[in-house]
């Protein structure tokens, strides 16, 4: 099936042991604990590619013949690129510790945050497309700085999604909008369990806001 373009994402920190939204501004992405990067937050997504998602097959031969195939299981991977994240959700998608004075240590302990995703796209006819992931973890791409000129050079934020198995087994789930069974609570409810969707509101018209925004709760 075709898609066009990336409307977006929504992506939120979750409790590995028991794969729960971490809501609220101090500890999670957001009071509803869903980071809602659509319309015009953190300038909009210039990239989101998903690589992997075919599972390796290895063939079995005997006998001078192919006799079977041996099929593995999907090892799907991210590659994103915000053109403006907010250094808040930045620093805890990274999982780096801050120091209260505006410092953001590099993370050394070995343990990354566990984040759950939504990439968002559309059919043909407009229709959103929902590339899921249960669980995962952000890295970051090397920042290469570079002189300006007569242009503005920018060096935008590159982070690497590496998705984990859900507590269903399963890595990735695909919902389509424009299936009659589709409601956009159904879901957060299974995505981002224990997300405050209740106090969701409407995305940002200007700016990369780093708080609560997004209509994260509202159907799509």
């Amino acid at each position: 099936m075709a898609t066009v373009g990336i409307k977006g994402l929504r992506m939120a920190l979750i409790n590995p042991d028991t794969m729960q939204v971490i809501a609220g501004a101090d500890d999670g992405f957001s009071e509803t604990g869903i980071f809602d990067a659509r319309g015009r937050v953190a300038k909009g997504i210039s990239e989101a590619n998903i690589t992997g998602i075919a599972p390796a097959i290895t063939k079995v031969w005997g006998n001078d013949q192919l006799q079977d195939q041996s099929v593995g299981k999907s090892q799907p991977s991210v590659a994103t690129n915000f053109n403006d994240l907010p250094y808040e959700i930045l620093e805890k998608a990274l999982g780096e510790e801050s120091d209260g004075k505006g410092g953001f240590l590099d993370n050394a302990s070995g343990v990354l945050p566990h984040i759950a995703m939504d990439i968002i796209s559309s059919d043909l006819a407009g229709n959103p497309v929902h590339y899921c992931f249960y669980d995962g973890n952000m890295t970051h791409a090397d920042k290469n700085l570079q002189t300006s000129n007569e242009n503005q050079t920018r060096a935008t934020d590159a982070l690497t999604y590496s998705p984990l198995a859900g507590s269903n087994g399963h890595v990735m789930k695909t919902f389509y909008a424009a299936d009659k069974g589709f409601t956009d609570d159904a879901l957060i409810a299974e995505i981002f369990p224990g997300a405050k969707v209740s106090g969701a509101t409407t995305p940002t018209t200007s700016g990369s806001g780093a708080g609560d925004t997004g209509d994260a709760g509202k159907t799509k």
